[in-house]
């Protein structure tokens, strides 16, 4: 079965972390990254590897979860969209976002976990 990266919900998540900084601090901020790489892949541009992987650091995201298998339906979790909200809400610096961002994250988790041992 063949796996595709969603550029879309790449860009869709740089955009939202990247909020109203500017590119170029963004960009300095990721690393070995240039704002015009930046501002390709916010415009779902496919990127190289290197680039891929040092987003997902920066966006502290697997780089499996960006991929989706042929045919499969992308779906943002309740948790997903939360995260996006936090990281892309201008009145919330970065640092805040990102430990907001994973407290939800480690809530969902922790709950997709007691409804699983319910079930067995």
């Amino acid at each position: 079965m063949k796996s595709d990266l969603n550029i879309e919900r790449l860009a869709t998540m740089v955009r939202a972390k990247r909020g109203n900084r500017n590119l170029r601090d963004t960009a300095t901020e990721i690393g070995n990254l240039s704002p015009s790489t930046l501002s390709r892949v916010e415009n779902a541009k496919t990127p190289d590897m290197e680039t891929f992987l040092l987003l997902c650091d920066w966006l502290e995201v697997a780089p499996a979860e960006l991929f989706s298998q042929e045919g499969e339906t992308p779906k943002k979790s309740s948790g997903d969209q939360i995260t996006l909200q936090l990281r892309a809400d201008k009145n919330l610096d970065p640092a805040t976002a990102n430990v907001l961002a994973a407290l939800v994250t480690a809530a969902y988790d922790q709950f997709g976990r007691k409804e699983k041992n319910e079930k067995d």
